[in-house]
């Protein structure tokens, strides 16, 4: 069976698996205005590792969903363990299931660069209430990649496109997002020191995921210096 880096991410139950982490998570959400009221969508949300942390820290409603069916397991196992209120939904976020105007928050962490980036950020901006934010941690060419390292890229993640820090702005401008901030950026290799993503492994790697693990950080290291990533924060108007 041929795997993808999200099914290894999926099966092995990594956690925090964008540069920076939980660490980061964390940090992020300690700037934000998150009460009892304020209804998050934790978009791509994996193991629901974040999503737990926001619903028992910040005691809001949070809605996590994910489209890898794996990941969805491992989110419902989390918070029956953490007797947490089970708000999970297997979709893509190119199609969301809410009504417009539904969320006060989106955490979308290491998710829209792995979908139809500008069918994604338009969900996103629909689903958010007027004055509503959006934080997305998204992997960032650091510069115009050469052709062989784009395809190679593009190929192993399954994306659709590598974007450039200016290119992520004027996507998230067309789908009228205002208030266009950069909370941090940096490369992944100056990250993965501080990586803490191959720290909890569920199930032991068998050799089709180790290979994948393995050409994922080949790829860091080769192209760590001309991949990054940026926190935007955004508002919807």
């Amino acid at each position: 069976m041929n795997h993808s880096y999200q099914d290894a991410l999926a099966f092995l139950g990594i956690e925090g698996a964008h540069p920076g982490g939980f660490e980061l998570t964390k940090q992020l959400l300690k700037n934000e205005k998150i009460d009892q009221s304020t209804k998050i969508l934790d978009a791509g949300c994996g193991t629901g590792q974040t999503s737990q942390f926001l619903a028992q820290h910040f005691l809001c409603q949070v809605f996590a969903l994910d489209n890898h069916p794996e990941m969805v397991k491992h989110a419902n196992q989390r918070f029956q363990q953490a007797n947490i209120p089970s708000n999970v939904y297997m979709n893509s976020i190119e199609d969301l299931p809410f009504t417009n105007n539904y969320f006060d928050f989106i955490m979308a962490e290491s998710t829209t660069a792995f979908t139809n980036i500008q069918q994604s950020l338009c969900e996103y901006y629909r689903v958010l209430k007027p004055g509503g934010t959006l934080l997305s941690i998204d992997m960032t060419a650091e510069t115009e990649l050469n052709l062989n390292q784009k395809k190679e890229i593009m190929k192993f993640y399954n994306l659709t496109n590598v974007l450039t820090q200016s290119e992520w702005l004027k996507a998230f401008k067309k789908e009228g997002f205002k208030n266009l901030k950069i909370l941090k950026s940096n490369t992944v290799l100056e990250e993965l020191k501080n990586s803490s993503a191959v720290d909890n492994l569920i199930l032991p790697l068998n050799e089709s995921l180790e290979q994948i693990i393995e050409e994922h950080y080949r790829l860091v290291l080769t192209c760590g210096n001309s991949l990054g990533y940026r926190v935007f924060r955004a508002n919807k108007e």
